[in-house]
């Protein structure tokens, strides 16, 4: 009997529960790093500063469930988000999932 595929590979971004959503997450951190955007090319460039809550030996956030309260400007991926930047790594399975690639 074939085994199931993984949801990631058959559910769309928006089709995902709030835990599958979260399971995504490799934990690089990029999304916390402090980014500077050329604004006549779009070029990024990645700072070595990083967000208040951003625990730097395990890329996790020290306070996830009430990050907005700490830091109002924190950037929720969701699915429209994941469509709308570009500074997400091409490795982010976000970037992945939403690129439709595995």
């Amino acid at each position: 009997m074939p085994r199931p595929k993984p949801f990631w590979k058959t559910k769309t971004l928006e089709e995902m529960t709030p835990e599958e959503w979260e399971s995504l997450c490799d934990g690089c951190g990029k999304c916390c790093v402090v980014k500077l955007e050329d604004e006549d090319t779009g070029a990024l460039a990645y700072t070595r500063l990083h967000c208040k809550l951003l625990d730097g030996s395990t890329c996790q956030c020290s306070d996830y469930a009430n990050r907005r309260q700490h830091v109002p400007d924190c950037v929720q991926l969701t699915p429209v988000v994941v469509e709308q930047v570009d500074w997400l790594p091409r490795t982010c399975a976000y970037r992945l999932r939403a690129d439709d690639r595995p």
